[in-house]
């Protein structure tokens, strides 16, 4: 016991010698651009980057590159922190962003919850009640329970219990004090822009949708598997469930008219193989060690049946980002995924495979979280019962790659994941059961109710392939999310942090800036810039002729 204690102590102490390693590397890179930084204009109001509570360092290290084109543009940085986060805000502070810390207002006295949602939690007496509470357009109760679902691993809220209860009820208060809280700053500090990524959960949610409600210029950063490269997105009332690995109306009907040659379906390829094999940190993650198998050779392995038709449910992370992109037909992902597979019990014509996503390995979350079990494998234990010959749990440490099972089966079925334009692209037949990311564009069946759902899949094994022309709009699609959507910065180049060995959590990386020889912008900032500050623009694409990696 001791000398576990001491071990764990110097690991500790390792990994902050290693983290101030990263900020010093980091320190040394960033002298053209704190010269920069020492006069920057600032009369046309603020940029605000909220950073919140539990916030990846990664973001500290791209944030304040990447404000100054608009702080250039005369708009003062400011940061929304924690004191806590000590580390995280000595990575602002080396541009000149300033500091507020949220811990000083989210328990103010003067910041009470209306006794109109007071009330409104006394009433609830069940989910349904809670999910649709709002408060001034804001959809606090889903917040709420997604912010739940997400702290304790599961996508299964039984609002029965008073402890669940109480606790979903206390976020819903969070949220509505932390949208107070919002417009005092945003009004003291005459914000204009802001920076997210999370704006789903504990105070995010509050915050974002007060910016909305202020009509401003919101930007959303998300990852990507690219570990060069981020996606950007405008957010407004127009968009506000739009996932970011989507493309608004209008950029698609832009791009779907434009010239598909050689060159782009090469590009594509190229990237499938890439993003499923050893090219990025990023991506491998997903199929750590998992390998690409030829069709034949899977099927041979699963034991299937000349002629027999395959199809994959791609089963979501059951309690993350819960309610925000789009709507879906079921209540949760955990009542899409129960009655999925009792629809693919009832159909022994085609072979079903549900598959467990790949991220639960990495994330960590299936021993500290789910107790070594997968959700997935529980729910359906306790709503199905043992499942027959024709459908089997795919777990997910597969060591075929998820390549590979596309290129097998014959169908896919999802409510929103990237799986479903995959095999779209593939020419597969691709069922969802959600909108907010590529329903709807031509390629996917899309039912609009959960009986038209459940006949699709009852009668699945009927559907023939995509015709050509069905196939080449899922592949310009896919090209735009993949190849166009992610934005490559060529302005800090990413390695391992110090002491990784492999990238697992997204603070494994170190993102650098490139050495410079002049006290300039650098092109991808000012380039972003230009797009941030053009709030109509929802996508920052590349263009479509240039040449691309893969």
């Amino acid at each position: 016991m001791l000398l576990q204690k001491i071990e764990n102590r110097f690991k500790r102490v390792q990994q902050k010698i290693f983290a101030l390693n990263d900020l010093r590397v980091y320190a040394r890179a960033l002298a053209p651009l704190r010269r920069i930084a020492r006069r920057l204009p600032s009369d046309k109001g603020s940029l605000l980057i909220v950073s919140g509570r539990g916030m990846n360092v990664v973001w500290g290290q791209i944030w304040p590159v990447f404000s100054l084109g608009i702080r250039m543009r005369g708009y003062r940085g400011l940061v929304l922190t924690t004191r806590t986060q000590k580390l995280l805000n000595r990575y602002y502070r080396l541009l000149g962003l300033e500091l507020i810390y949220l811990d000083d207002w989210i328990d103010r006295a003067d910041i009470s919850v209306p006794s109109e949602i007071e009330k409104a939690l006394a009433d609830a007496s069940d989910f349904d009640a809670y999910r649709t509470l709002y408060y001034r357009d804001a959809p606090v109760g889903q917040i709420a329970l997604s912010t739940y679902s997400r702290y304790h691993g599961t996508g299964v809220v039984d609002i029965g219990k008073a402890d669940v209860r109480a606790s979903v009820a206390e976020w819903c208060r969070c949220v509505v004090r932390s949208m107070a809280v919002a417009e005092r700053i945003f009004h003291i500090h005459n914000v204009r822009i802001l920076f997210f990524t999370e704006v789903f959960m504990e105070e995010y949610g509050g915050l974002y949708y007060a910016a909305l409600a202020e009509n401003l210029n919101i930007i959303r950063f998300a990852g990507s598997v690219r570990d060069t490269a981020k996606v950007m997105q405008h957010l407004s009332r127009a968009n506000d469930r739009l996932h970011h690995s989507s493309l608004s109306a209008s950029s698609w009907t832009e791009l779907k008219a434009l010239p598909w040659t050689p060159a782009h379906e090469a590009a594509l390829a190229r990237n499938f193989q890439d993003r499923y094999g050893d090219r990025w940190h990023l991506s491998r993650r997903n199929q750590h060690l998992a390998r690409q198998v030829a069709v034949a050779d899977v099927r041979r392995a699963l034991g299937l049946q000349r002629g027999r038709k395959a199809a994959v449910i791609f089963s979501h992370i059951l309690y993350d980002t819960l309610f925000f992109f789009g709507t879906d037909l079921f209540r949760d992902y955990s009542e899409w995924l129960i009655e999925t597979v009792r629809a693919a019990v009832a159909n022994p014509h085609l072979d079903w495979f549900i598959k467990v996503h790949p991220s639960n390995i990495w994330r960590g979350e299936l021993a500290s979280l789910l107790k070594g079990r997968y959700e997935e494998e529980r729910l359906i234990e306790e709503h199905i019962g043992p499942l027959p010959p024709h459908v089997r749990i795919v777990s997910a440490n597969t060591d075929i790659s998820p390549v590979s099972w596309m290129q097998m089966a014959d169908y896919g079925i999802t409510v929103r994941g990237t799986s479903g334009l995959e095999m779209a692209a593939m020419g597969k037949v691709v069922v969802t059961a959600g909108t907010g990311r590529y329903e709807g564009r031509g390629f996917t069946v899309d039912p609009q109710t959960i009986e038209t759902y459940l006949e699709v899949l009852n009668t699945l094994h009927e559907k023939h392939p995509p015709d050509e022309d069905t196939v080449l709009l899922a592949k310009r699609y896919a090209y735009a999310i993949f190849l166009l959507k992610p934005f490559v910065m060529t302005s800090l180049v990413p390695r391992l942090a110090t002491g990784k060995k492999r990238v697992v959590a997204s603070d494994d990386m170190l993102y650098r800036l490139r050495p410079m020889h002049e006290d300039r912008l650098p092109e991808d900032v000012s380039r972003f810039s230009d797009w941030a500050l053009d709030a109509g623009k929802v996508d920052l694409l590349s263009d479509w002729n240039a040449p691309l990696e893969g």
